[in-house]
């Protein structure tokens, strides 16, 4: 494999037939700067249709552009001692977060939600998290103070003001009954009451990706973007209220708000499908969503290695991967996951140590040879390329909208920080499409 790297990779083979026969299998991934650009446009006008006032035409649009009621940011200068409680997967946190001279710190207790609890009721979902909250504020002293809470809440909501949530659906392993369509605020408040012995005020209801946003405001005034790129994908930013045509609030205040695009759907009404592959209709088909979850199905962290696997299996049963032999482990769906892309992509092209870590858990490391090995990291290259300068060329189109000089955007997720090569790629695509505006940005 060669090329600069940035760029999209070279397959270099002594074998040139074989490379025309890769090619034909994976050159769907390689994106032009025509498509990139079309992408764009798309995009720009599925925000349009989702800010709309016209319920029709928001119908129209894959991506929500939830109204988060928060007209501001912070600004580094708040002061106090709050609660969080931080609730997107089976594992939730509860935090108290000490504001003080421009720096934050955090004592905080990770609690695992049984699976019993999954599959039950609400009240009982809601009843064991207000109990992990009685115990965190016994163990530190605390349960005879007065909090407000925060409640980052990663799961789909639609919000009637800062503090009321409408759960739209459950994703990941909840199934918890009597919760979709209802205020997941007013869960946690009546989960607290019959705990008794708290003192707490539930303020704010907020996604992760928002929670983002906020912190990194903190750290920066000029933060105006937050994404999450983990092992999903979401992105926030700051709209000019009057582009909000379904604002229905005063609009002579601060004239902002903050809109939660649920960017991961991007793309779930079609409109993508014109660039998507075999594979992305494949990982979608076989996925726990169907036809959900679009964008983020093409490149973030619980789904990539999914892409590489399917790449893999397609190339073998061709002959052109490990002179045909297979194996039970890469026959086996969802069995490959992105941290080894993730390890590839930061080896060196001379090393091969990771790739063969990778082969060796896939029981075919004994039928590797070196065309192999290069033809695996250029698939994993490609994969990369492509995630990075799809986010990239969606936050220009923030920032062209933005339209501020220099703008911070707060990056928080486990693809992001562990993959070696997407920050640049992603900002190769930002400063070619949005030249005007000076961009750095942070993991949380």
């Amino acid at each position: 494999m060669a090329g600069d790297n940035l760029e999209w990779p070279t397959l270099k083979l002594h074998d040139l037939a074989k490379v025309s026969q890769v090619e034909k299998h994976v050159g769907g991934f390689r994106l032009t700067d025509k498509t990139l650009v079309k992408m764009q446009e798309i995009f720009l006008n599925e925000m349009e249709l989702g800010l709309s006032k016209d319920e029709a035409k928001r119908k129209q649009s894959s991506l929500l552009m939830e109204n988060t009621y928060l007209r501001d940011t912070t600004h580094g200068k708040e002061e106090g001692d709050f609660l969080a409680l931080d609730l997107g997967g089976t594992r939730f946190r509860i935090l108290l977060v000490s504001l003080h001279h421009g720096k934050c710190s955090e004592l905080f207790k990770v609690a695992d939600i049984p699976d019993n609890i999954l599959v039950g009721t609400g009240e009982q979902l809601f009843d064991y998290i207000a109990d992990c909250i009685y115990v965190f504020l016994e163990e530190n002293q605390l349960r005879n103070r007065t909090f407000p809470l925060g409640f980052t809440f990663s799961f789909p909501m639609i919000q009637k003001s800062l503090k009321c949530g409408l759960l739209t659906t459950w994703t990941k392993s909840f199934k918890c009954t009597g919760c979709v369509g209802e205020d997941a605020v007013k869960y946690l408040e009546d989960g607290i009451k019959r705990r008794g012995g708290m003192s707490i005020d539930v303020v704010a209801i907020l996604n992760d990706t928002t929670g983002t946003l906020m912190s990194g405001a903190y750290l920066d005034e000029k933060c105006q973007v937050g994404v999450i790129l983990g092992t999903g994908f979401n992105s926030c930013y700051i709209e000019n209220i009057r582009n909000v045509e379904k604002w229905d609030g005063d609009i002579n205040d601060l004239p902002q708000v903050l809109i939660d695009t649920e960017m991961g759907a991007f793309g779930d009404n079609g409109v993508l499908d014109f660039f998507k592959t075999e594979y992305d209709f494949e990982v979608d088909r076989t996925s726990n969503h169907v036809h959900s979850y679009t964008f983020e199905k093409m490149f973030a962290g619980h789904y990539m290695g999914e892409i590489l696997r399917l790449v893999m299996v397609k190339l073998i049963d061709g002959g052109m991967l490990f002179g045909g032999k297979s194996s039970e482990a890469i026959r086996k769906p969802w069995n490959l996951t992105t941290n080894y892309i993730a390890f590839i992509e930061g080896e060196n092209y001379a090393s091969k140590e990771e790739t063969k870590k990778m082969l060796k858990y896939l029981d075919l490391l004994d039928f590797a040879d070196e065309d192999d090995i290069a033809i695996i990291k250029y698939i994993c290259a490609l994969l990369s390329v492509r995630g990075g300068y799809l986010v990239g060329s969606c936050m220009a189109v923030f920032l062209n909208r933005i339209q501020l000089p220099e703008v911070t955007i707060a990056v928080d997720g486990s693809l992001y920080k562990h993959h070696p090569r997407l920050h640049d790629l992603m900002m190769k695509k930002i400063n070619q499409y949005a030249p005007s505006t000076k961009v750095c940005d942070f993991t949380r």
